[in-house]
């Protein structure tokens, strides 16, 4: 399979991901939070979700703090793994669920780590699948 073949794959797969991120301040007022997907599609974000986001996240915070929270699906050496990149997002995984694993400014999880954060957000966070080519 040649490498553009697989890159549209890739990106048919993500197309649920936002077009544009809210921000958790702004969603919280919402009566309804909505993301707009890439697909076109609205997503409801559940308020009892960013409720539990805001207990874990400074005032301050919160304007800077950008929903949906991802979840980058990666292989290395033959191993799936999961990053969270955003600064903020690491610190609220840090604090909420008690993961630690820094690599290169990032947060990594295991595959059987994933389980207890999706089950807790399951509309505030995405999983996105990311291949190196």
């Amino acid at each position: 399979m040649n490498e553009k073949v697989l890159a549209k794959m890739i990106e048919s797969v993500n197309k649920h991901m936002p077009a544009a991120m809210k921000n958790l301040e702004e969603m919280l007022k919402e009566k309804d939070p909505v993301i707009l997907a890439k697909d076109g599609n609205e997503y409801y974000i559940e308020k009892k979700e960013l409720e539990f986001i805001a207990q874990y996240v400074d005032e301050l915070d919160r304007r800077r703090f950008r929903i949906p929270i991802i979840l980058e699906m990666c292989e290395i050496g033959g191993e799936r793994v999961v990053f969270v990149r955003d600064k903020l997002h690491i610190e609220f995984v840090k604090k909420a669920f008690g993961y630690d694993r820094i690599v290169n400014d990032s947060l990594m999880l295991y595959l059987y780590e994933l389980p207890a954060i999706r089950r807790k957000l399951r509309t505030a966070s995405q999983v996105m699948f990311r291949v190196e080519l």
